[in-house]
């Protein structure tokens, strides 16, 4: 065990093999493994070395944390899990250089399992360190990609709505019903609705496709809407995506368009299941 003033930062809480490790499975699992196989296991990934590492960078930035640092951890876990941080990411998604959203998933506080562990490696955690490179200089050479990692853990909505069909709507709309109520209340509306196999669907976020859509009256005809809900649970977010137009149709001025179509599509759609 490391016997350090309560004061100084002890470098090898953030450069040792362990938490290199896990940053890496973290940065991994959010940027690949989750896209390319997306089920129940790479959900739980992040959620696990998440909560293993983060202790360990806590504790470096506030030595005097050291011994709270694995409980502050898990009331951290909790409350960005539940729904009452959607306050607080609001207001850090109007200054943060990274957005971030979360969803909510009560069964991610199974992973709240593993923190006894990485108390546990914090108490030897010399046992682990990289021998080859000290000095604290090489802790502080961590902290910038840590921070990025654990920040881009969650992507922004944007990511969800990559550029497609004719015009690319790229909008988002917080829903106070569930995707479920609100495909209900589409059909109802006589809209055809079917899955889109074309996009990676998982946990994160659904797609479909809306065929043949009529707007204005009957005066617009849209061969087929791209849309989304992103986050399961109450309260999703509706993504409008992309736009296909009817074959043959004419396109002068895609901002014109695409603004008239944002417009058309909030008030006769979105504003139907919001």
């Amino acid at each position: 065990m490391v016997k350090q003033n309560p004061t100084t930062r002890n470098h090898i809480l953030i450069f040792n093999w362990i938490f290199i490790a896990g940053l890496l499975l973290l940065a991994l699992n959010d940027h690949f493994f989750k896209w390319k196989f997306s089920n129940w296991f790479t959900e739980k990934i992040s959620d696990f070395a998440g909560l293993l590492i983060f202790p360990m960078f806590l504790q470096f930035l506030f030595p005097r944390l050291s011994r709270v640092s694995v409980l502050l951890t898990g009331l951290l876990f909790v409350f960005w899990k539940l729904p009452v941080s959607a306050c607080f990411i609001d207001i850090y998604n109007k200054v943060a250089l990274i957005p971030i959203i979360r969803t909510v998933d009560y069964s991610d506080f199974i992973a709240l399992s593993i923190l006894p562990f990485s108390q546990y490696l914090i108490r030897r955690i010399d046992q682990y360190r990289v021998s080859r490179i000290s000095g604290s200089f090489a802790g502080y050479l961590m902290v910038i990609p840590t921070a990025i990692v654990f920040m881009d853990t969650s992507p922004p909505i944007s990511y969800y709505m990559q550029p497609g069909g004719d015009i690319h709507i790229g909008k988002s709309y917080k829903m106070k019903i569930s995707g479920e109520q609100a495909l209900a209340k589409l059909k109802a509306k006589g809209f055809f609705i079917t899955p889109d196999t074309s996009q990676h669907t998982g946990t994160k976020a659904d797609y479909y496709i809306m065929k043949n859509v009529v707007l204005d009256g009957g005066k617009d005809t849209i061969e087929a809407i791209q849309f989304g809900f992103l986050g399961h649970g109450e309260k999703p977010s509706l993504l409008i995506n992309n736009v296909k137009l009817k074959h043959g149709s004419k396109v002068s001025d895609l901002k014109v368009l695409k603004k008239y179509y944002q417009q058309l599509i909030r008030s006769e759609i979105v504003e139907e299941v919001k």
